[in-house]
């Protein structure tokens, strides 16, 4: 294609590949790095490298909200009941599925070690039960984990159906301002460690989807910003950002809506970044739209990795090594992706495969 043709950017299979393909390396990446370096801790904000991290603060800010802003690009008003079958039948199978891979998993390897059956039930199975994030919290006498990743569909599930129940109002103004009440509400919630079935992050989320649904309304992503408009959007990232902090799989927001909206800006600028991105081609690029298209695979394979796997025995080895462990933790971590997305496809290919030789 020249250069100089304009290619249109929407509304074509596999327009958001290249952005849901960048956060899945986001996602992993980040999760070999806080490995090693749990960069919120105090021993660490006094290191003279600590002010480096504004550099990447907006992938922390935007790329989570971008995933969800481009989730509800997709929404559409239903019937309640209806939309509660179609999110059953697409993402609450996946999430049963993990939860009994790792559970499974997870009481094979406290056999194999002589561990507690009945504690890495408590910590392993019952956080699925519950969709508990972020977890880590004692009840009773017992300890508790967390779902790990997999909190992305939760509130896939959740989020798009609570969007769809507010949907049903009948002014577009009250719909904004109840979606805009719940954002408000919970952005100012005091930090949470049980928080059953991701509810809090939920309401929130709902918020991003709604945001999605209007820049699809408007067409926004085609639309392209005056100078004035992507100055202003830049200066609201640029003040907030600095002293805010973000984390919605917690549901910490530290400056509460300032944070809400600077990530939403963040996300969609973002968004508006990889879809102008998506005429380039090149093998890096390929690979990320590769990942895009398997983003629920890579998703169910890297929560159960990450959750079962012996990471401490690896990173209690490589600790004083840092840098060379986040690279090893990172390689290994995409092999095991890999292969588990790859088994995942042989299993669906050969049972569609039995369905149509019924």
């Amino acid at each position: 294609m020249n250069k100089n043709e304009k290619a249109p950017m929407m509304n074509h299979i596999g327009m958001f590949d290249l952005s849901r393909g960048f956060l899945m390396f986001a996602v992993v990446m980040a999760h070999s790095v806080t490995q090693y370096f749990k960069y919120w801790e105090p021993q660490y904000m006094t290191a003279w490298w600590y002010p480096l991290l504004l550099v990447i603060k907006p992938v922390i800010y935007g790329i989570i909200p971008m995933f969800f802003i481009m989730s509800g690009y997709g929404f559409r008003k239903k019937p309640v009941g209806k939309c509660i079958r179609e999110r059953i039948r697409y993402l609450l199978k996946p999430y049963i599925f993990v939860g009994l891979l790792v559970t499974l998993l997870a009481v094979l390897k406290c056999v194999l070690s002589n561990g507690s059956i009945k504690d890495t039930l408590w910590y392993h199975a019952v956080p699925f039960l519950l969709g508990l994030c972020p977890g880590e919290v004692q009840i009773g006498n017992h300890y508790l984990g967390s779902i790990g990743p997999l909190w992305f569909l939760v509130v896939l599930f959740l989020g798009w159906i609570i969007l769809d129940i507010i949907s049903q109002l009948k002014s577009e103004g009250s719909r904004a301002l109840c979606l805009l009440g719940l954002m408000l509400v919970c952005t100012r919630l005091p930090f949470l460690s049980f928080i059953p079935f991701c509810i809090v992050q939920s309401f929130c989320c709902a918020m991003y989807f709604y945001i999605g649904y209007v820049i699809k309304k408007y067409d926004l992503l085609n639309t392209k910003l005056s100078r004035q408009n992507f100055i202003l959007l830049l200066v609201i990232v640029c003040l907030v950002m600095p002293i805010g902090n973000i984390e919605v799989s917690q549901n910490v927001w530290a400056l509460g809506s300032l944070d809400f909206m600077a990530s939403a800006v963040t996300g969609f600028l973002f968004l508006k970044l990889f879809c102008n991105g998506n005429r380039f081609q090149g093998r890096i690029a390929n690979c990320l739209r590769l990942a895009g298209r398997n983003s629920l695979y890579i998703l169910c394979v890297h929560t159960i990795e990450y959750l079962v796997f012996p990471w401490d025995l690896i990173s209690k080895h490589l600790m004083n090594h840092k840098i060379a462990g986040i690279l090893v933790t990172f390689v290994i971590r995409s092999v095991l992706i890999a292969a588990g997305c790859y088994l995942v496809q042989l299993y669906i290919g050969a049972k569609r495969k039995k369905s149509r030789a019924k």
